[in-house]
């Protein structure tokens, strides 16, 4: 979940780093039930798509706490996993040890990956991170160039159509497109959400075809808790994946996820 720094002769602000919230985060994101539904979807994506896995590369770039790569590493993926905040790195090493499983790291940039993960990979992860970036699209081109012709780049962000509506249904009737400065450095609230047209026009651009367009927490997140409660949370999160890739309730989600092959 946290980011990257942008060079240091970049003047603006730098991208938020995580190693403030990283135990936060572990409690608040991946061990509730928002956080299990994000990685069902993951999960349905890649499956749905038939994507291999068994002795591939997968390079997560920004992958916090790995949760997600670490189920691709019990399918057989080695997994190379990189992140600005030590913290988090602290938090995955620890999980892939727990699941004796290898995984090899390293705390950089987004910028300076490349200098410790060089060459292409069959698969890269970028989750929950351009929406942080002070810059987002500048990071597609780097993110598309370590996926090898014929990979995939799953790439998951915070939506804009999906924060605008929120802001609406709360009252906030000019419906922001960035969050709230106080928010943002509170940790609770991304500044820059993307719309996903945009973003998939620029991917188009770089010569990646998106096969997979789901929108996440479409449903959850609009529902009130206590009907999620009554009905139970898995009937909401089997709601979830199945309007998350219909029109128009993918809009919605509070996240987008792409799988988007290279050409």
């Amino acid at each position: 979940m946290s980011k990257f720094q942008p060079p240091a002769d970049n003047p603006k602000q730098p991208d938020r780093n995580f190693d403030d919230l990283a135990a936060r985060f572990s409690r608040t994101i991946y061990a509730t039930p928002r956080g299990q539904l994000r990685l069902l979807a993951l999960r349905t994506d890649f499956t749905d798509l038939a994507i291999a896995l068994k002795n591939t590369r997968v390079l997560d770039i920004g992958g916090g706490q790995g949760q997600f790569s670490l189920e691709l590493a019990q399918q057989g993926a080695a997994v190379s996993l990189c992140d600005i905040s030590a913290e988090m790195l602290l938090l995955a090493k620890d999980q892939f040890a727990a699941a004796s499983l290898p995984l090899t790291s390293a705390q950089c940039s987004l910028q300076q990956v490349d200098d410790f993960f060089p060459g292409q990979y069959d698969i890269v992860l970028n989750h929950a991170v351009l929406e942080w970036l002070e810059d987002p699209f500048a990071a597609l081109p780097l993110l598309t160039d370590k996926v090898r012709p014929g990979g995939w780049l799953s790439l998951m962000f915070y939506n804009l159509h999906g924060h605008q509506w929120r802001q609406l249904m709360n009252g906030r009737t000019h419906a922001p497109a960035s969050a709230n400065p106080r928010l943002r450095e509170e940790g609770n609230a991304p500044q820059h959400p993307l719309d996903p047209a945009a973003v998939e026009t620029h991917l188009l651009r770089l010569g990646l075809a998106v096969k997979r367009w789901r929108g996440i927490r479409c449903v959850h997140d609009h529902m009130h808790q206590k009907i999620r409660d009554r009905i139970g949370q898995d009937k909401v999160n089997q709601a979830d994946l199945a309007f998350g890739l219909q029109e128009p309730y993918r809009q919605f989600g509070r996240y987008v996820h792409f799988l988007a092959q290279k050409i």
